[in-house]
């Protein structure tokens, strides 16, 4: 810990308090075991902290690469500042104490020439504590206290501080895990896409939006010609190899409210909200071109569109729809696949 000026001695934090300080760090405690979502955990540690230690501002700060942290949550009279704040690691106390990965009190930091100024607030005599929140020496973000004044946080208060920062490392660890856990249960491993499961989530979603709306939405699913030639010829590496090439090529077709996903084995979709059977069509003709200049390789297409009160099982339609594009593409191995629906033929098979 450095502290920059000997703290003058204050009763913001006596002997009575600190006992019901630690109960409700206890309770916090329980509150992150129980509480999944990390938001709530955060509001209970900076409302009970500014309930045990005076401060005029919390910021618990969230590191958003290895050089920069932002806000995740701010409290007090300078939030509205405070919230349009990004700063560098090593930028301000607070970015001191994440570089140095040290705790730090300045008791006059508007006398610290480490000290940086907030835009917008006032320039005033001013304590900083600042806690940078680490778990398993990685960092995680910072938790820091301002009061205005010239009245120093204390010994006693520093400490309770230090093990309210514990737990909102924890809670920002756990948040970090879950967050990591959800991501890989909807990706699919070989090719970074959404899977199965997060599709058919996703097309829900997007299928109750379309009908409340009254907007169109397609689905377009497509599969390699003789996926199991390659694997029997080249190797499975090259079928791999050829997965990950065409999911590339999907990744980059996106918009930024579209989805693509791998349904399994060679088969891919495409999840189009606001995109009717004719411009659904005009995609699939891109992708089977794309995907033909940059790989060598034959795919067909099938598409299903939702258009007020038509077909709603897209799946099933989208997928019928590729088996007969991959009928109509037997005959006529190396040359360039076609999608074989319209939208007539989606909203009859509903």
């Amino acid at each position: 810990m450095i502290i920059d000026a000997p703290a003058p001695t204050v009763t913001a934090c006596s002997d009575t308090c600190e006992p019901v300080g630690y109960r409700r760090l206890a309770e916090l405690l329980g509150v992150l075991l129980a509480e999944q979502h990390v938001d709530a955990v955060l509001r209970r540690i900076a409302e009970t902290l500014r309930q045990l230690v005076q401060c005029d501002d919390l910021v618990i700060w969230e590191a958003l690469s290895a050089d920069q942290l932002r806000p995740a949550l701010v409290e007090g009279r300078d939030a509205d500042q405070l919230h349009r704040l990004q700063i560098r690691i090593g930028e301000g106390i607070t970015g001191q104490a994440c570089l140095l990965r040290e705790p730090i009190c300045s008791n006059r930091a508007d006398l610290d020439p480490r000290a940086g100024h907030v835009p917008g607030t006032d320039a005033e005599p001013e304590a900083i504590v600042c806690l940078p929140l680490l778990a398993r020496s990685e960092l995680l973000g910072a938790l820091s206290l301002y009061r205005t004044g010239f009245e120093g946080f204390t010994e006693s208060e520093f400490e309770l501080i230090r093990h309210f920062a514990e737990v909102a490392a924890l809670a920002l660890a756990n948040a970090r895990s879950q967050a990591e856990l959800e991501a890989l249960a909807r990706t699919d491993d070989l090719t970074g896409l959404a899977n199965r499961r997060h599709l058919k989530e996703q097309l829900a979603r997007e299928l109750s939006l379309a009908t409340h709306q009254r907007r169109p939405l397609s689905l377009l699913l497509l599969d390699l010609d003789d996926f199991k030639q390659i694997n029997d010829s080249q190797g499975h590496h090259a079928g791999d190899m050829a997965l990950q090439q065409i999911a590339g090529i999907l990744a980059q077709s996106l918009r930024q409210q579209d989805l693509a996903a791998r349904l399994g084995g060679d088969e891919f979709a495409l999840l189009l909200p606001n995109t009717d059977n004719g411009q659904a069509r005009m995609v699939s003709r891109r992708l089977v071109e794309a995907v033909h200049a940059q790989t060598a390789v034959h795919i067909s297409t099938g598409i299903a569109t939702f258009a007020s009160d038509s077909v709603t099982d897209l799946l099933r339609v989208a997928d019928r729809n590729l088996y007969e594009s991959k009928e109509l593409n037997q005959p006529r191995r190396g040359r360039r696949a076609h999608d074989s629906q319209d939208e007539a033929a989606a909203a009859a098979s509903g």
